[in-house]
């Protein structure tokens, strides 16, 4: 009989065993499935977020770049209608003073000219006029020439030969009353204007942004170098497949210039025939997120590591009953003490560090309890940040969850007594619970929080408020509760009421019903 009790019992701890290696066979296996998928799923996240940044940015270029031309092609238009007006030659003086105002006020303009049919200089904004100086010989002048048409010419990068700079000539054909040929308007943008404007972005050493023609020709690359000017990528995939499809979009491909994969967003200016493109090196992308990946990774080998070991501990003492008893009562104490951790955490708002609404809804409920058996007076005070949605959307959510914290480290401060309980409502809300206070010492609390919160000058340009500032709107309610149920949803309903006058009264205030 003990031979046989040895048998099952050297049986089941064999199928123990076997059960125990096949789990963990599988969750080894699932660990390696998840894990995989993750990494794969944070490496397209990567990607298209890094896309996203590339049209975006792209986009924002884009703007700037037809603002400047914009700039440029209104006054050309404006100097050619004062040319119809008061004629060219008799009228040079006043001309030359017109042309130096106009650069004066236009920082990426390296110069205005005007040149007559022959191409000789008639005027310029340049300290002097070169004995016998004549630009027939330039590519805009040889294209109104033969072009009719009155519309704004972009040409390729050329060397000034009033300034020596790389400019962008942007021209305009001057004709007489019966059409005929009259002249040439020249505006130059400088190269070093484009320079400036890209330098004041953070990007990679080989991360790139360019403006093109939209025959693809290069006006300027950063941060290659000048020599690339007026190269023609053509037959880049922007120009053969992409700009075919879409005036702006995001796309991976190897750049014709260097050779190296990027992920370039691209935008084509509605009005002028360029183009702007953001490229971010994939390389530098790889590096960024593979330093992520392989701690993830190396964490993985760790748990999985640890899971096999506990594994062979279990097979190696699981005939010890009494030590996996005490095993399984400290894990359970570990289980209790997380999960007392995770309830307090479940109270308290991830981003002000405040009460959550849920920790807001528990103590609101016990203080009216305690409110009707005392027949004591108790004060909500609803809390808004205003006009936050155009914050947000100026400014960016990051610097809307720094606003938030300020905001709420300011109300916080105003907590006198143990009792007292500020809260995140939601989204750019707060609610503060004072137990055992007045309907006007909660009014003074509310216009001081209000006046504090402005104080703090955080700059909102699209307030509507006059100082420019971050302000709250407070709405005060003060009750003696009843034993009614619905004693909490009248208290918030009452105090968002005073809030809502006091958003309508002009915001930046406390209004107490």
């Amino acid at each position: 009989m003990t031979e046989q009790t040895g048998v099952v019992a050297g049986v089941s701890k064999s199928m123990l065993r076997q059960m125990m290696l096949i789990f963990l066979v599988v969750i080894s296996s699932a660990v390696l499935a998840v894990n995989g998928w993750t990494l794969w799923s944070s490496w397209q996240r990567m990607l298209s977020s890094t896309e996203d940044n590339a049209r975006n940015l792209s986009i924002s270029l884009s703007r700037q770049a037809g603002d400047t031309f914009l700039q440029t092609e209104l006054t050309l238009q404006d100097l050619r209608d004062r040319i119809n007006i008061v004629g060219l030659r008799h009228q040079s003086a006043a001309l030359t003073q017109q042309l130096l105002q106009r650069k004066a006020v236009l920082p990426q303009l390296d110069g205005l000219f005007i040149y007559d049919t022959e191409g000789n200089w008639i005027v310029s904004t340049a300290s002097a006029l070169p004995a016998n100086a004549n630009n027939a010989d330039r590519e805009y002048f040889q294209y109104h020439l033969k072009h009719s048409d009155n519309q704004v010419h972009i040409g390729d990068v050329v060397r000034s030969r009033s300034s020596g700079n790389l400019i962008i000539p942007v021209s305009m054909r001057l004709n007489n009353f019966d059409g005929t040929f009259r002249g040439v308007l020249l505006a130059t943008i400088r190269i070093d204007f484009f320079r400036q404007v890209y330098d004041y972005y953070n990007l990679g050493e080989h991360d790139i942004l360019g403006l093109m023609k939209a025959n693809g020709n290069i006006l300027y690359a950063r941060p290659l170098s000048d020599t690339l000017i007026n190269k023609s990528l053509s037959a880049s995939p922007l120009f053969t497949r992409l700009l075919k499809t879409s005036s702006a979009g995001a796309a991976m491909y190897r750049s014709a210039l260097d050779g190296r994969e990027r992920i370039f967003g691209y935008s084509r200016l509605k009005r002028y025939p360029l183009v702007v493109v953001a490229g971010y090196d994939k390389q530098q992308i790889w590096r960024t997120w593979g330093a992520d990946a392989f701690t993830f990774a190396m964490l993985s080998v760790v748990l999985l590591l640890l899971l096999f070991l506990f594994g062979f501990i279990v097979l190696r003492h699981i005939h010890l009953n009494l030590k996996n008893q005490f095993e399984l009562t400290a894990v359970r104490d570990q289980l209790t003490a997380m999960n007392r951790t995770l309830q307090s955490l479940a109270l308290i708002d991830g981003l002000t560090g405040l009460a959550n609404r849920r920790q807001f809804d528990l103590w609101l409920q016990r203080s009216i309890e305690r409110s009707s058996r005392q027949q004591t007076p108790l004060s909500l005070l609803m809390i808004d940040v205003d006009t936050f949605k155009n914050y947000n959307d100026h400014y960016g959510h990051q610097a809307g969850d720094h606003c938030l914290k300020q905001v709420a480290a300011c109300l916080q401060q105003h907590q006198r007594q143990p009792d007292d309980l500020v809260a995140r409502y939601g989204g750019e809300e707060f609610a503060i619970v004072l137990p055992n206070t007045h309907a006007a010492d909660a009014l003074l609390l509310a216009q001081q929080m209000v006046r504090d919160v402005a104080g703090l000058g955080i700059p909102h340009e699209k307030s509507s408020v006059a100082e420019k500032v971050v302000t709250i709107s407070i709405g005060v309610h003060t009750t003696i509760a009843g034993r009614d149920s619905a004693a909490q949803d009248q208290l918030i309903a009452e105090a968002d009421k005073a809030l809502y006058q006091a958003k309508n009264s002009g915001k930046n205030q406390a209004v107490a019903l």
